[in-house]
């Protein structure tokens, strides 16, 4: 889909400057291959002006709109959205349309996420069981094994294979092929957020005799004056880093430079866990995870159809 000249119009005059707001990657978001009737919600004040908007599309298997939020087919990685978001939820009056936000509203159901603040490692290690804390210190010491050095886009691109080495273990071949074209979609969404200039992506190349093992993406952004670290990705020789995706997590959110930080564990998230996720996603205990909004019309609606009845 591309944005009508009067649609990229209203984005570039309400554009706050955050990541989710650039034209360019709103545009990226609903060009989406697979997404099934993508287009963007828009919200008008009473004088006719647009206050609000947000892309959505047809992303799962059922024919809810869902707000796109960085990637679809996964829960959202970031907690954010585009300007006016929930001025457009206000209106709306579709019982098709679910998405995740972070609100104020106590009228909106919270649900935990895969989200904490960044903490310094002694305090975040005493909020575990002793058989976790004993584990992620054995896993961080393998850590000094390596040596890490600064990445790009193109090292992570060499580190496809690998994902894919760990991927053929846990999938079928249709499964697998499915899980390879949304690796390449979530290469060409981060090259879109660095070329935006809105956001910096933090590589980290894990090194082993002079040899890449393995490579941590995190996309670090501002929103509404809170620093943001996405972690989106960690691939890995599975044969030499095996661990790597649990210790650069934990890396990730006791970093001494990214204290206070909003930190975003892409995948698990809202939305669901893979069961071989389930491990990495609590490496957050409940006392850390924060929440965000799950907004459902179809159930307001059905409330509303049962009042009226």
């Amino acid at each position: 889909m591309e944005l009508s000249l009067k649609e990229l119009q209203i984005l570039k005059d309400l554009d706050d400057g955050s990541l989710y707001a650039s034209p360019m990657l709103v545009q990226q978001l609903l060009r989406y291959p697979g997404m099934r009737n993508p287009c963007l919600f828009l919200s008008f004040d009473y004088q006719g002006k647009a206050d609000g908007y947000l892309p959505v599309g047809q992303c799962y298997s059922d024919d809810t709109y869902t707000y796109i939020a960085a990637m679809p087919h996964s829960p959202a990685i970031s907690p954010t959205y585009t300007p006016g978001a929930l001025q457009v939820l206000k209106r709306l009056r579709l019982p098709y349309f679910d998405t995740d936000v972070v609100s104020a509203d106590s009228q909106l159901k919270q649900e935990p996420t895969a989200s904490a603040y960044g903490l310094p490692l002694e305090k975040y290690l005493q909020l575990l069981s002793p058989s976790r804390r004993t584990d992620i210190r054995r896993k961080l010491k393998k850590l000094t094994n390596f040596s890490i050095v600064p990445g790009t886009l193109v090292n992570i691109v060499e580190a496809l294979p690998w994902l894919m080495q760990v991927w053929a273990e846990r999938f079928s071949a249709v499964e697998l092929k499915d899980q390879d074209a949304y690796a390449h979609v979530t290469l060409s969404w981060l090259a879109a957020v660095q070329h935006s200039g809105r956001a910096l992506l933090k590589i980290d190349r894990y090194q082993w005799q002079g040899k890449m093992v393995g490579i941590n993406c995190c996309v670090l952004h501002h929103y509404r004056g809170r620093l943001h670290c996405d972690d989106y990705l960690t691939w890995y020789d599975p044969s030499l880093a095996s661990g790597l995706g649990i210790a650069s997590a934990v890396r990730n959110l006791t970093d001494p430079y990214l204290l206070g930080s909003r930190y975003n564990l892409g995948n698990p998230g809202v939305g669901g866990t893979h069961p071989r996720h389930v491990y990495k996603h609590n490496l957050l205990p409940a006392n850390l995870r924060l929440t965000q909004a799950v907004v459902d019309t179809r159930l307001r609606f059905r409330l509303k159809q049962a009042a009226i009845l």
